[in-house]
């Protein structure tokens, strides 16, 4: 099933490179700049990939469809869209450093995961106490930050593979 997917994958990217070799293509490239259209593409491929998928999943499941799903969706796809015009930057064609490549990864998903922590209420400030194994994070923090973890991994690396 995933070769499937994965042949039709490709199928339409190579549909999207066609436009974008078109005539059309190099008219719009030629009329907003070169850089700035590849810039463009990028975000298109980067929420194409990462953030569509999770909201068809979620349209499937009308229970999450609540405000504050949408509202992560949304901020979602700004962090994927940063996520991808960063990486297109700091990682170019060539570049084999793969610490490199996971180090901007690892900068989007990270700060992602521990955002969307929800605090247990027997939480104590000043100095944050939340109770074991650690203290400052308690086991079902911890749970969390694994769970959102791979999912901002999967995320975002589903926006890696679209670009």
């Amino acid at each position: 099933p995933l070769a499937g997917m994965d042949q039709a994958v490709d199928e339409q990217l190579m549909r999207l490179k066609g436009l974008v070799d078109s005539d059309l293509g190099r008219s719009a490239g030629n009329l907003f700049g070169e850089e700035r259209f590849e810039s463009v593409k990028t975000s298109v491929l980067s929420i194409a990939f990462a953030v569509l998928p999770q909201a068809i999943t979620a349209w499937l499941d009308p229970d999450r469809l609540t405000p504050r799903w949408e509202f992560q969706l949304d901020m979602l796809a700004l962090d994927v869209l940063l996520f991808g015009l960063t990486y297109r930057y700091a990682v170019r064609e060539g570049d084999d450093n793969p610490m490199q490549r996971l180090g901007v990864l690892s900068a989007f998903v990270l700060p992602r995961a521990l955002f969307l922590v929800e605090l247990p209420s027997e939480c104590t400030p000043a100095p944050l106490s939340c109770g074991p194994p650690i203290g400052y994070f308690s086991w079902s923090m911890i749970s969390q930050v694994v769970k959102q973890l791979f999912i901002g991994g999967v995320t975002l690396g589903a926006a890696l593979y679209g670009l």
